[in-house]
C-alpha cells in the first residue's frame, strides 16, 4: 500500500563557464601587451611581431581593454595601449 511519495531533491550542480576561444586569446594578448609595455595604461607599443591575429585585437578592443592608434595603413602596422579596464589592471572587474 502506497501512502504517498516523497521527493527526493537532486544535487545542485555547479555550473561551469566556458569560455569563448577569442576571449582567451584577447586576454593572453592584452597579458603580453602588459608585459611589453611595463604595466601602464595608455603607453603605445606597435603591433607588428606580437603574433596576433586581428580577430584577437579585435576582441580586446571590443571587451575596451585595448585602444588602437590610428586607422589607416596595415593592421599590424598601428600602435596599441593597454586601457584602465583592462584585465591586467589591478582590481579589473571583468
Amino acid at each position: 500500500m502506497v501512502i504517498g511519495t516523497f521527493h527526493i531533491p537532486k544535487a545542485k550542480s555547479k555550473s561551469i563557464k566556458i569560455r569563448d576561444g577569442t576571449d582567451v586569446a584577447a586576454r593572453h594578448f592584452v597579458y603580453k601587451l602588459y608585459d611589453t609595455t611595463g604595466g601602464e595604461a595608455m603607453r603605445w607599443h606597435l603591433l607588428h611581431g606580437m603574433g596576433e591575429s586581428a580577430v584577437t585585437i579585435s576582441r580586446a578592443v571590443e571587451r575596451g581593454w585595448v585602444v588602437l592608434q590610428g586607422a589607416r595603413g596595415k593592421p599590424l602596422d598601428r600602435k596599441a595601449a593597454l586601457t584602465d579596464c583592462s584585465p591586467s589592471a589591478p582590481m579589473a572587474q571583468i
